[in-house]
């Protein structure tokens, strides 16, 4: 390619690391919602109630690399899409325990 996955690496890692924590999730043909739920959750600490965050006071940014290339399941949807969808319209997604 162009060098965007390169280009998104280094603006990440040049971030204040006092400020802000990233995490690069690449996706593929075998993502599903639970997985990209799972790694996003895995590295979000427990904050009040029923509250996560990532550590500290610090901001989370994550970047998700080839986000076109989840299978479409038999709804015509893609579920990553799906859950970040939730994430941006709700502010969040609902607990699997």
């Amino acid at each position: 390619g162009t060098g965007k996955t390169t280009v998104m690496g280094d603006k990440l890692r040049s971030m204040d690391s006092d400020s802000y924590s990233y995490m690069p999730i690449n996706l593929n043909c075998f993502t599903d919602s639970m997985l990209l739920q799972g790694a996003m959750e895995s590295v979000l600490e427990k904050k009040t109630g029923r509250t996560w965050g990532p550590v500290g006071s610090k901001k989370m940014v994550y970047f998700i690399d080839d986000i076109n290339m989840p299978q479409v399941d038999k709804y015509g949807t893609q579920q990553p899409i799906a859950l970040l969808r939730q994430l941006v319209d709700y502010d969040g997604w609902y607990s699997r325990d």
